[in-house]
């Protein structure tokens, strides 16, 4: 099934039937707990279900990227992630032993986010601290529950599920995601496919302590001849995650997954030392792991009101630390859709457009971390000569260059996602007086200075639609009231929750309906430049722009909502 399967098969309402929630969670990893929190603060009666008993141990995933810190912030969590997580310092390549080009993540060259870094933090901890925001908001996770199968019609899910007492019920809800991993019963019962494949090697891992020489901080990259091996520090310098390529043939099928078949500690540690060709050694491990790696996708991302999001939709490399990043990205963009259709009954384009705006996404990642491990991984002897060349060469190139180090963050930090036009997002050629530079629609709206104490996620924080008018001239006023007053009719003339905010110069010093410009930035970060002296922008609560129009055209933005958030009938 393509994409225009998603959303379109809701038909009308029906008969009522009695809803356990509106919508039910499946799966309660980061990617279910996050769409869980999101849901709940946008007023969505939820439930979410697991089926293991308890949360994870396992640090598994653990590399935070700067785009999942500016998602946390807009939810207020970004400050929890950060008093428990440590920051990647920088990366080393080593070949045959000996110290190559290496760079700091000091100096990213990125000042468009509150977050230039690259953050460690065990998945365990990431699991923790949303459960505990998910138990402020009264939501407990249902655990030992296992979904075991699903219908939908016209009017809503039924799931099936089996309790940890072992009986047999049924969950009854308006939209169902499934956050239910690798082997997802969501994805296998709406008969969506997961094309794609395993690498060929087989790879080992271990959480533990490292003892040997070797430079303290940063994560190292070691190559030698065809053997290849990453560590991570992860909780000190010490103690972190060793990666390598297995010395032995594994033929066993069923290695299929991390922690789907035994290793030990001696076997990790002479794979490394081979990579390595130094005198490490390994010791203290709490986690060991033989596994394969997959890259897979799937055809579409739900079916009628049954999304899926995070493994359930994608499984690709470790490479980059993309996979538990991308799958709460998704979430971010479906949560906010699913509010508008519960409580409005939102068009179905909608919906669909939750398939055509992260399928492509996924499948980017799916290409590029592709590319980038099979070359780093391969253990082909001239691939391998090409490699241990050329990596060192480019990550000097890089270390060096202020510009490609920016271009490299923006590439793995996941800033530079980009929405097409759509349902939620303006077309902005067929717009009238088209501008360059700025966020344009479908670009995430940049971490702006406007003042001395705020940015312009202070103003997008609380996941809401945001409406910003921006002036460039110094306004009287008789005018700040006037726009302000604008700005004030327009969450009753949407039905939307939101935000509005007046961003200008004042002739009148500061006003409390009027943000003043005080950083010289601000216009040029919104693209007001070249005669640009008026902007409204409508940003969504993901933080991508919706619309914008380079002057304040209120009746502009009110007709694009009506057509596009709005159910037929109220439009």
């Amino acid at each position: 099934m393509d994409g225009e399967g998603v959303g379109s098969d809701l038909g009308s309402p029906g008969q009522p039937r009695r809803l356990d929630a509106d919508v039910v969670v499946v799966g309660a990893g980061p990617t279910g707990l996050f769409a869980a929190a999101l849901l709940a603060r946008c007023g969505v009666r939820l439930r979410i279900i697991d089926e293991s008993p308890s949360q994870v141990k396992e640090s598994r995933a653990f590399a935070v990227q700067a785009r999942t810190l500016e998602i946390f912030h807009a939810i207020g969590l970004a400050e929890a992630f950060l008093d428990r997580g440590t920051l990647a310092s920088g990366a080393r390549i080593y070949v045959d032993g000996k110290p190559g080009a290496g760079f700091n993540f000091e100096d990213v060259g990125r000042s468009d986010t509150p977050f230039p870094l690259v953050m460690i933090l065990p998945q365990s901890e990431t699991e923790a601290i949303l459960v505990d925001d998910l138990s402020r908001l009264g939501i407990q996770v249902e655990r030992g529950v296992t979904a075991t199968a699903l219908t939908q019609d016209s009017s809503g899910v039924t799931v099936s599920v089996t309790g940890p007492d072992g009986m047999e019920r049924t969950l009854s809800c308006s939209f169902l995601i499934g956050a239910d991993g690798a082997h997802s019963v969501v994805r296998k019962a709406l008969g969506l496919t997961f094309e794609g494949a395993p690498y060929a090697q087989t790879f080992l891992l271990a959480d533990c302590a490292l003892e040997g020489e070797l430079e303290q901080g940063p994560f190292s990259v070691f190559f030698h001849r065809e053997n290849f091996a990453l560590w991570f520090p992860i909780n000190g310098s010490r103690f972190g995650r060793v990666i390598t390529t297995s010395r032995q043939e594994v033929t066993d099928s069923s290695v299929a997954s991390v922690g789907s078949s035994p290793t030990t500690l001696a076997e990790v540690e002479e794979s490394l030392r081979a990579a390595a060709n130094r005198d490490l050694r390994l010791k203290d491990p709490v986690w060991l792991s033989r596994y394969r790696v997959h890259h897979r996708g799937v055809n579409s991302y739900g079916t009628g009101r049954v999304f899926v999001a995070g493994d359930a939709a994608h499984i690709h490399s470790p490479a980059g630390g993309q996979g538990m990043n991308t799958g709460l990205q998704d979430v971010f963009n479906l949560a906010w859709k699913l509010a508008l259709s519960v409580r409005d009954g939102a068009p179905r384009e909608l919906l669909a457009s939750y398939d055509s705006e992260r399928r492509p996404v996924g499948e980017n990642v799916l290409a590029a971390t592709d590319r980038v491990f099979s070359f780093v991984t391969s253990n082909s002897p001239w691939v391998s000569a090409v490699r241990n060349t050329l990596l060192p060469l480019a990550g000097a190139t890089i270390g060096r260059s202020g510009m490609l180090r920016s271009r490299a963050f923006h590439l793995v930090s996941e800033l530079g996602i980009h929405y097409g036009p759509g349902a939620a997002v303006q077309d902005e050629k067929t717009a009238p007086a088209p501008w360059s530079g700025g966020p344009a629609p479908g670009d995430r709206v940049p971490d702006a200075r406007i003042s001395r104490t705020r940015t312009a996620f202070d103003l997008l924080a609380g996941y809401r639609f945001q409406a910003l008018a921006i002036c460039r001239k110094a306004l009287s006023l008789e005018e700040i009231e006037a726009i302000a007053d604008e700005l004030q009719r327009l969450p009753g003339a949407t039905s939307l929750d939101l935000g509005v905010q007046l961003i200008a110069n004042s002739l009148v010093g500061r006003h409390p309906r009027l943000i003043r410009i005080e950083h010289d930035t601000t216009l040029s970060s919104f693209g007001m430049s070249d005669g640009i002296d008026e902007a409204l922008y409508l940003v969504r609560p993901d933080g991508h722009v919706a619309w914008r129009s380079p002057s304040l055209d209120f009746a502009g933005l009110r007709s694009f909502v009506a057509g596009r958030f709005r159910p037929p009938s109220a439009s």
